[in-house]
């Protein structure tokens, strides 16, 4: 969590009686709570940005304390809270006021809201020109971030001059390879599990999410195309139970870190940025895989770019549409790997 965030503990008696009532889970003789429906990942998120307007107000205004919760969000407040983010990004600024106006709304939703609504509204405007411009040369082929990750795995780690820096090359470039054949989210990826998300056979290897490890609540599955096969399972076999004799670990999670602890969300996602820097010589975010995938499809044929959306396990929560993504996001991981597998070399050269 964020310094700027105040915890949850320290928010006005006010503020935890609201969230509370809103993520209660109603009985037989109550009802739940306008947010109770939301996953425990997202409750974790609304908290954590909430809790950053609650700590600017008690830093900047804590007099308003006092005040009911919606009544302290003024238009005023809100544009001078803006100001104090002017060091952040738009898409920050846009996520941390509408998490605040979606709580906000939800305790009191028979309040005039317009004002605030059409903040948030020019907010996400402009956050959608700045991730626009941030990306301009960003976004590389699937393929490209592919073959960079494999040779950090192979050919670099075998020219290193210390067992430790070979290990980490191994690792991080099957990170990067594994992530650029099967653009997961964040989360996802470093929850991988071996056994239950992660299986290895023999034969195969094949990657399946479930509903809670998905955004939208959907199961994800896919085989791991044939061309990572022998670089991933060094690192199953050689690499990975060095580091965690390294560091005395045990853990099933897949990848760990070089004392053999799983990694956090957060320093995972600064990690891949310093490895894509080094293989490719920019600066590529988790996220920014996915773009690298939908831009990928997009360039095969009209048909390829059909699966952009569930691939990446996106999906409007209209009924008849929800079904069909579900139905297909399973298949859809297996034609991704196939046509990746079609333009990637089939051996992975010395690991």
């Amino acid at each position: 969590m964020s310094a700027l965030a105040l915890p949850f503990k320290n928010w006005p008696e006010t503020d935890r009686a609201m969230w509370r009532s809103l993520f209660q889970k109603g009985g037989v003789l109550d009802d739940n709570g306008s947010l109770s429906h939301l996953r425990l990942t997202t409750q974790k998120t609304l908290q954590e940005r909430y809790g950053r307007w609650i700590g600017w107000l008690t830093r900047a205004s804590p007099e308003v304390l006092f005040e009911p919760p919606a009544q302290r969000f003024t238009q005023e407040r809100l544009s001078n809270w803006l100001k104090s983010l002017s060091h952040t990004s738009t898409t920050s600024q846009h996520m941390f006021v509408h998490a605040t106006l979606q709580v906000l709304k939800s305790a009191e939703p028979a309040r005039d809201w317009r004002k605030h609504t059409c903040t948030l509204k020019w907010l996400n405007a402009h956050a959608k020109g700045d991730q626009g411009r941030r990306k301009q040369g960003r976004v590389l082929s699937s393929a490209v971030l592919f073959k960079a990750g494999l040779q950090l795995a192979a050919s670099e780690a075998d020219a290193t001059n210390t067992i430790l820096k070979s290990a980490k090359y191994r690792r991080d470039g099957t990170m990067i390879a594994l992530l650029a054949l099967m653009p997961m989210r964040c989360r996802s990826f470093v929850e991988l599990t071996l056994g239950t998300s992660f299986e290895v056979t023999a034969q195969d290897i094949v990657v399946r999410l479930s509903g809670d490890m998905t955004k939208n609540g959907l199961p994800w599955e896919s085989p791991v195309p044939k061309s990572l096969h022998l670089v991933l399972r060094r690192y199953l076999e050689e690499v990975r139970p060095w580091l965690l004799s390294r560091g005395g670990q045990t853990t099933d999670v897949l990848w760990v870190d070089n004392k053999g602890a799983p990694y956090s969300e957060s320093y995972f996602a600064q990690r891949i940025r310093g490895i894509t820097e080094r293989a490719t010589g920019i600066r590529i975010s988790p996220h920014l895989f996915r773009d690298s995938a939908a831009t990928t499809l997009s360039r095969k044929s009209p048909k390829d770019a059909g699966l952009i959306r569930p691939l990446l396990a996106h999906a409007s929560f209209g009924t008849a549409e929800l079904h069909y993504i579900q139905a297909a996001t399973i298949e859809v991981g297996r034609d991704y790997a196939d046509i990746l597998d079609k333009e990637l070399p089939t051996r992975c050269g010395s690991a």
